[in-house]
């Protein structure tokens, strides 16, 4: 069986949240435009960008969006890859650091009660007079 890419109705995945839990900012470029995520802050990202900056797609591994983002950030240099004092390498402390998460929809049906009245506007208490009309030509 064939997995559904980001796009299958099937899926409702509309955006990935990104949640930058470091205490610097994380900032990359999509189609030449700088993107900023500031410290202890979230947003939303489309499909085409989150794939991108962080090799997000249906069903990816979290080792799979870490080795693209630690290309796509540098974070793949000796310094960053020595193993530190947490037992864990620079690059993966701040890959940590990202909460990267699907947002999904769910599309429920709406049935209608047909038979209630529609709410409608007040009436105004003076319904203003309606101004006349002259043709062209009349006196």
């Amino acid at each position: 069986m064939e997995k559904p890419d980001l796009g299958a109705p099937d899926i409702r995945i509309h955006y990935v949240r990104v949640t930058n839990n470091a205490t610097t900012a994380f900032t990359d470029r999509h189609d030449g435009v700088p993107v900023t995520l500031e410290p202890g802050k979230s947003d939303n990202f489309p499909l085409d960008m989150a794939a991108h900056m962080f090799g997000y797609a249906y069903d990816v591994t979290q080792e799979a969006m870490f080795k693209h983002v630690s290309k796509r950030q540098g974070w793949n240099t000796p310094a960053h890859l020595r193993v530190g004092e947490s037992g864990k390498t620079l690059a993966a402390e701040l890959f940590e650091k990202l909460d990267i998460k699907p947002v999904i929809y769910k599309m429920v049906e709406e049935k209608p009660d047909l038979d209630s009245p529609i709410p409608a506007d007040p009436m105004p208490e003076e319904i203003p007079a309606v101004p006349s009309r002259r043709k062209a030509g009349s006196a």
